[in-house]
């Protein structure tokens, strides 16, 4: 489809959303609204700038970046200040990246210019007031070194529609390794090697969840579900022999006075406590192992978890020769 057919079909669905804004029940305009909503509302908004942009042009004679914000003088001397409220994440949003699409949020690798609001996220999971104060949080600086060392291994889900569009709402952060699943398992910071992974090997055959962090207002929306798909389409592209992780045994804090931490997780293990992490990457294809003490300092979880794994049934030993 040229550009002029696909500024035609938005203006038409622009039409339709704007109908069924107004009131308009019937079907196709309440379908044209909703798609917009869940899916194409980048697109259309793109649209919109660079029209509003050309009939600026047209007006004034001058050509200007339609995301750059500018000024307007009217005819009393007031000047005002036009711009976008979506041009400063629109500008660099290629449809291309987006790796999976759900209902007004999409998952792609996460870039330079999301950094900020991933942290936002990752905080408010984590229920941290400023990163800067934990030892061992992710901080911009430390997001911006994960996309360097790995970037197809670190992923965002970005909000696409509604008053916050532009934003992320979820991380997860992963690196390579050629230590197996098999191996002692290493406390989660030494495992790591630090807070910018210097223990991401380029070449090795594991996938080694490090994070996965969605902000609370926008849990249960399928967000969770997709950057798990996103890591294990990843780990088949790649190759990998598979993935594994430590799942923190996050409902512990319910148990604590009743068994120890070692027993509560055989139990997830066994199937007889569900726990609110373990048992949902259990269902999500992990398989458990074994318990994991001393792993991380995190109360709720009696700082251990379970040891899982994920043998990639599509790994082929000959293509990594």
């Amino acid at each position: 489809m040229d550009k002029k057919e696909n500024d035609k079909d938005l203006n038409q669905q622009v039409s339709k959303m704007d109908d069924a804004i107004k009131g308009d029940r019937r079907k196709e305009k309440q379908a044209a609204l909703q798609q917009a909503l869940d899916q194409d509302w980048p697109a259309i908004q793109k649209h919109l700038i660079e029209e509003g942009a050309k009939e600026a042009t047209e007006e004034s004679g001058e050509e200007r970046d339609p995301y750059e914000p500018y000024w307007t003088t009217d005819s009393g001397g007031t000047r005002t200040l036009q711009a976008s409220p979506d041009a400063w994440w629109l500008k660099d949003f290629d449809r291309n990246e987006v790796l999976m699409e759900l209902p007004g949020f999409v998952i792609l690798n996460t870039k330079p210019w999301h950094v900020s609001s991933v942290c936002i996220s990752y905080a408010e999971a984590y229920g941290i007031r400023d990163l800067s104060d934990c030892d061992d949080c992710f901080t911009e600086d430390h997001i911006l070194a994960h996309i360097e060392r790995f970037p197809e291994g670190q992923f965002a889900a970005q909000r696409i529609s509604g008053p916050s569009a532009g934003n992320c709402v979820g991380m997860a952060t992963t690196m390579r390794t050629s230590r197996p699943p098999s191996a002692p398992i290493l406390p989660w910071m030494e495992a790591i090697g630090d807070l910018r992974l210097s223990a991401h090997e380029p070449e090795g055959d594991w996938l080694y969840g490090v994070e996965v962090a969605v902000h609370p207002m926008y849990q249960r929306h399928g967000i969770g579900a997709g950057l798990y798909k996103a890591r294990f389409n990843m780990a088949r592209g790649l190759n990998l022999r598979g993935w594994y992780a430590i799942g923190m045994l996050m409902g512990y804090k319910h148990y604590a006075e009743k068994m120890h931490v070692r027993d509560y997780g055989e139990k997830v293990i066994a199937g007889e406590i569900k726990d609110q992490t373990v048992t949902m990457q259990i269902n999500r294809g992990f398989r458990p192992v074994r318990v994991v003490t001393n792993y991380v300092d995190e109360p709720a979880a009696g700082g251990a978890g379970v040891l899982i794994v994920w043998e990639n049934p599509e790994f082929s030993a000959v293509e990594r020769l």
